[in-house]
């Protein structure tokens, strides 16, 4: 028969403290039965509440030592399982600004951290090519500037290669300051994110959060933790760049085939005008009244390949809208698409200043535009879209709206296609946020949003 007694660590700690008093006691008893002759009274008391102390206090050291590592090991545990939560969540997204956004999301809640960041270098590793945060709000990032590129601590951690673990950041050498408007932070934690030995990025995690809500420093577990995260994150981020790349390659071949069709209907399409034009050629002398309509119909169909031909030169010319501004751009979409449809298009433009976006934004915006348009034309069922261009003191704001189908109804019609990944494909490439939603009461709207570059940075 086996006995199994279940003590909590408040009874063992008593129990510790008692059983030593008690054998002590039982002992003193014996002197007594067996040596009443030796036996002293005062001598037996003193001796036995010296033991109940000793006992009652080497007990409660010991236990509190053992407490002490239960919690420990109760944090461990609930770290590690953090740990591997995180991993699962980053295996359900492969779009890759998503997977950055949650790795730093994940890396702040696994150390308690009231700010995060994730830097993810250039191709030489040198310096800082995206830098995604966490814990402050858009309008608090907007105020910040321009994204570090790899200066003081950031750049210590980067040329290093290896973890940083700060308790005041200002006191540190490394450290070149904040610059206005950015929020107060003290400690530091660091750690380079590794794929195949080589560094493709940095978490950042500052001000730890303590169980009482203040702020505190972090530990070596800390680091430990973050560390094996930032392994998982390698791992995702690389299988999102290398999804976007297939993305990419999938897009280029829809277009070559896209090109093809396109060019073997135009082919046939021009032989059924030869066919048309030869009988109404045949008819002229003996039935001119018959080869009129058939010349008709031949320049109606003629005009359509034009449309056709002047279409695919926009969609598959990658120079077309180079050495062109915002606005001028647009103006040659919205007009390129009265002359091609019977939609009713308005455009409502601000004027932008050259020098608010580089060359290569442009670019990305105008094509945007050009795949938003397209895609009313093709699927929408809309007879109105409108293009809305607001420049405020923080973004330029871009808004195409339509009143047909829906973009919910387009999906259950179409499928999914590469129209909405190529949209924002062109957005993360010109740095801005794109909305596509259900517009009010029907159509779509799709949204924009290219933050304008201040002419500060900052930096740790």
């Amino acid at each position: 028969m086996t006995f199994r007694f279940n003590f909590s660590t408040r009874a063992l700690r008593w129990l510790a403290a008692i059983l030593p008093i008690v054998f002590w006691a039982m002992v003193l008893a014996a002197q007594f039965l067996f040596f009443p002759a030796t036996w002293n009274f005062q001598a037996a008391i003193f001796e036995l509440a010296a033991m109940a102390l000793a006992a009652t206090l080497f007990s409660f050291w010991i236990f509190q030592i053992v407490q002490e590592r239960e919690r420990e090991v109760q944090r461990r545990s609930q770290q590690l399982t953090a740990l591997h939560d995180a991993a699962i969540a980053l295996t359900t997204e492969l779009e890759l600004t998503t997977v950055l956004q949650k790795v730093v999301d994940l890396s702040r809640d696994l150390v308690s951290a009231r700010y995060g960041a994730l830097g993810v270098l250039e191709e030489n590793g040198r310096y800082i090519e995206q830098f995604i945060t966490s814990g402050i709000t858009p309008e608090q990032r907007a105020l910040l500037g321009v994204p570090p590129r790899g200066h003081g601590l950031l750049g210590a951690l980067i040329h290093e290669g290896k973890a940083i673990l700060i308790p005041d950041i200002q006191t540190d050498p490394r450290s070149v300051g904040f610059p206005p408007n950015h929020p107060p932070m003290k400690s530091l934690l660091g750690v380079p994110i590794r794929f195949k030995g080589r560094v493709i990025g940095d978490l950042y995690a500052t001000d730890k959060i303590a169980l009482d809500g203040s702020y505190t420093v972090f530990t070596q577990q800390d680091q430990e933790i973050l560390e094996m995260f930032a392994t998982q994150a390698a791992i995702a981020i690389e299988n999102a760049q290398l999804y976007r790349q297939r993305q990419q390659l999938v897009v280029l071949q829809e277009r070559e085939r896209f090109g093809m069709d396109l060019h073997d209907g135009i082919i046939q399409s021009i032989y059924a005008i030869g066919l048309q034009l030869e009988d109404a050629q045949s008819r002229i002398d003996t039935e001119p009244q018959e080869a009129t309509p058939r010349v008709h119909r031949a320049i109606l169909g003629l005009n359509d390949v034009i449309r056709d031909i002047r279409n695919y030169i926009l969609d598959l010319r990658p120079q077309r809208f180079q050495g062109r501004d915002l606005k001028r751009g647009l103006e040659e979409l919205t007009r390129d698409l009265r002359a091609n449809t019977f939609l009713n298009v308005s455009l409502t433009a601000d004027a932008v200043e050259p020098e608010l976006l580089t060359p290569e934004q442009t670019v990305e915006i105008l094509h945007l535009a050009q795949e938003a348009l397209t895609n009313v034309r093709k699927h929408a069922r809309a007879s109105r879209v409108e293009l809305d261009l607001v420049r405020d003191a923080d973004a330029i704001l871009l808004t195409i709206q339509d009143n047909g189908i829906g973009i919910g109804d387009v999906k259950r019609e179409h499928g999914s296609g590469n129209g909405l990944p190529n949209m924002r494909e062109r957005a993360r490439a010109a740095r801005g946020e794109l909305n596509v939603e259900r517009a009010e009461p029907n159509g779509t709207r799709v949204e924009l949003r290219i933050p304008i570059k201040p002419t500060h940075t900052f930096s740790l």
